[in-house]
């Protein structure tokens, strides 16, 4: 099953991770803090709940998108 990661970065600084698997149904959803360092950021969450990025981010309209794996 392959899952992605979905970095939604807001404008308000409050930026949000949203795990979805293959079918884009949301399996995780993590809040991240903004900054100049979001992805890093964003990895340290994914961590700390069980998924570990398996590729580079790469950008989206809206932020940023990586593929995950359970840790």
């Amino acid at each position: 099953m392959a899952n992605n990661a979905h970095l939604i970065h807001a404008t308000d600084g409050r930026s949000t991770v949203v795990v979805r698997d293959d079918r884009g149904m949301p399996v995780t959803e993590l809040a991240v803090a903004g900054g100049a360092e979001v992805t890093e950021q964003a990895d340290e969450e994914l961590l700390a709940a069980g998924w570990t990025r398996s590729a580079d981010w790469s950008t989206a309209d809206d932020g940023w998108l990586a593929p995950v794996v359970p840790s």
